[in-house]
């Protein structure tokens, strides 16, 4: 057996232990959030302070330390930056602690240093070092796509609140300086019809072309967005009007403040959205998927849902301040 065959034959044997595991980091997440919610707000505290006196800060980006992971020290750089982007010299910047994450990696380690050993030195350390951080990365994804709906209402922070900011700026999860996700933005400039038409247009070529959008005071007429994915989109002090977003996906969406008439969302996937005071007429949400997405009590009579789609969703009974 040639090294690469060892190695091959290795990666397979642990691939349905490794799934397993995987697994349970997806539910560690949900069991942790608490956790790591309050260990963010602590980071964003200390970057408050931190980014005194410096330029407003359009890009904050989160990246787990590699070189910290190869000796068990699972942390996060915390960085906040100017318009300059990485020609910021002086970035404020703060380390916070996420091993409570990961403590299956310890056990994974010891797994993995025990099978290597029937092959014979075909597989070394190092190997297994590789191994280790192509699963850390993998699981680095998983918890950015989670870290989506922890952001999604980071401006009610108060911390991040006060951190001086651009009308446009963008929250990244990922690797130094390497591979990230926008995980959570704003862009408040007014947008036009021209521009909700030529992002549609897109999609056409890039399906995920609309992915993670944000729309501000856009009046947005007679559009077919029908099958489109509009996923984690944003719509604020929007006026939507004879939209289909028929099939579309729009899990993770956040309406605010939106009037949204004669729309058709049928069968469209609309799970953990959040529709924050927006004004209803004549919209038709027959087969959508709403699970866990959030509804104001007062505006549920409005929404003429389906008796199934009741009882998957989320009633928001505080009254508007």
């Amino acid at each position: 057996m040639t090294r690469q065959e060892a190695l091959e034959r290795f990666r397979e044997e642990e691939r349905e232990y490794l799934e397993e595991k995987k697994g349970q980091f997806f539910l560690e997440i949900q069991d942790k959030a608490l956790e790591l919610s309050k260990a963010i707000q602590q980071a964003f505290s200390s970057l408050r302070e931190e980014a005194a006196g410096k330029e407003k800060i359009m890009f904050f980006y989160f990246s787990l330390l590699r070189i910290d992971a190869l000796n068990g020290d699972y942390n996060v750089l915390a960085q906040a930056l100017d318009a300059r982007w990485y020609m910021d010299t002086e970035p404020a910047e703060v380390t916070f602690s996420i091993r409570f994450l990961f403590s299956m990696m310890a056990e994974i380690k010891v797994r993995m240093e025990q099978d290597r050993r029937k092959y014979i030195g075909k597989i070394n350390q190092y190997d297994i070092s590789n191994f280790l951080q192509e699963i850390l990365m993998e699981w680095n994804q998983i918890l950015a796509g989670q870290l989506r709906f922890l952001f999604r209402d980071i401006e009610e922070n108060s911390d991040f609140a006060d951190i001086p900011k651009l009308d446009t700026w963008g929250i990244y999860w990922g690797e130094y300086r390497d591979a990230n996700e926008l995980i959570a933005n704003v862009d408040r400039e007014k947008k036009e019809q021209k521009d909700w038409d030529r992002a549609l247009h897109l999609t056409e070529e890039q399906e995920g072309a609309m992915v993670s959008k944000f729309w501000y005071e856009a009046d947005l007429k007679d559009s077919d967005c029908k099958g489109r994915a509009l996923l984690f989109s944003q719509f604020e002090n929007c006026s939507l009007t004879n939209l289909c977003f028929e099939e579309a996906i729009l899990s993770g969406a956040q309406f605010k403040n939106c009037t949204i008439k004669g729309c058709s969302f049928q069968n469209a996937v609309i799970r953990q959205a959040d529709f924050v005071n927006c004004r209803w007429e004549d919209n038709d949400f027959r087969g959508a998927d709403l699970e866990y997405s959030i509804f104001l009590e007062k505006d549920v009579p409005f929404l003429h849902l389906e008796p199934e789609q009741l009882q998957t969703i989320l009633i928001d009974r505080r009254t508007e301040e």
